[in-house]
């Protein structure tokens, strides 16, 4: 495996590169998820969240988003940020895009929003996968009813998050 690059999305070139890695993996997001529903969601992490693509070789092999603040709230809860989604290649599973995805996001988050105390993370409540992945380094909290059907909620201080995957990162 070659050297993992991390970046948050800026440029027409990196939004198209993340939108063709989304649309690629779409089904993976959801059985259901159409082309539709994945151009609304690119548009939505577009214009009210942030994006971050995971990159190998030049190559997309991850992506996650995150809204500072959340919907719910109409993002004026300015100390939660919300990871909306985390995606892998299926290629690149077990490997450590998501940990170096999740830690190059978290950070990005404690540096460009300070008042940012808490992380939450929304897992689809079916995919057993990402909710047992979660709970290493997150608290469940609740669940909500997504456009896709339930997903729970995961809360973590900032610092803990960052705390379990330094100790992750030792390894």
């Amino acid at each position: 495996m070659r050297a993992l690059h991390c970046s948050i999305c800026a440029t027409d070139d990196d939004f198209a590169q993340a939108s063709l890695f989304l649309l690629e993996h779409m089904r993976d997001v959801h059985p259901s998820f159409s082309v539709m529903d994945t151009v609304t969601l690119v548009y939505q992490y577009i214009t009210e969240g942030t994006i971050v693509l995971v990159k190998e070789g030049g190559e997309a092999v991850g992506l996650g988003a995150y809204y500072h603040g959340t919907r719910d709230e109409a993002y004026e809860n300015k100390d939660i940020a919300l990871i909306d989604l985390a995606l892998a290649a299926r290629s690149h599973r077990g490997t450590r895009v998501f940990l170096d995805g999740l830690g190059f996001t978290v950070r990005s988050i404690a540096e460009r929003h300070p008042e940012v105390r808490e992380v939450r993370l929304a897992a689809q409540t079916a995919n057993e996968y990402l909710n047992r992945l979660y709970a290493k380094f997150a608290a469940p909290t609740g669940v909500r009813e997504g456009a896709w059907g339930e997903e729970t909620l995961y809360s973590a201080e900032v610092t803990e998050i960052t705390a379990v995957l330094g100790k992750w990162n030792r390894v």
